[in-house]
């Protein structure tokens, strides 16, 4: 089964879908990584968006900025100091699904499940801010 998403005619997210697969445009914020992208999605000829289905859409981790030094890194402390993961995909029978893993992939500090590509998209922009930009994690 293909996942079909009706994106708002006035989502920003539908107004970047062309008919062509395309990665799907994302605000990614500075301090981040991106490991794998696969998020890609394409507009049907009646205007429904049609996205990849797989469960590794999106992998990416947090980095300290390249002009800290380790010392720096390390007297700040806090999200800067550890390597935070975010993973994203699409789970038959769940939705689309954002996870926070620290300090590492068996440590999941926040989930969120969604059918909606909007809010998915949103969580995932929303959540990478959240930890680089406010130094917080999300609570699910």
């Amino acid at each position: 089964m293909k996942p079909i998403f009706q994106l708002p005619p006035n989502s920003p997210l539908a107004a970047a879908v062309s008919e062509d697969w395309d990665l799907l445009p994302l605000r990614i914020p500075a301090g981040w990584n991106v490991i794998y992208n696969a998020l890609d999605a394409r507009r049907l000829p009646d205007g429904r968006v049609e996205a990849n289905d797989s469960e590794d859409l999106y992998w990416a981790r947090t980095a300290p900025p390249p002009w800290l030094t380790e010392q720096e890194v390390a007297e700040k402390g806090g999200l800067r100091a550890r390597e935070i993961n975010i993973d994203a995909g699409w789970y038959s029978g769940y939705g689309f699904r954002v996870v926070v893993l620290d300090p590492d992939w068996d440590h999941e500090r926040a989930s969120c499940t969604t059918s909606d590509l909007d809010k998915f998209v949103a969580t995932l922009e929303d959540w990478m801010q959240m930890i680089t930009q406010q130094g917080k994690l999300p609570t699910s």
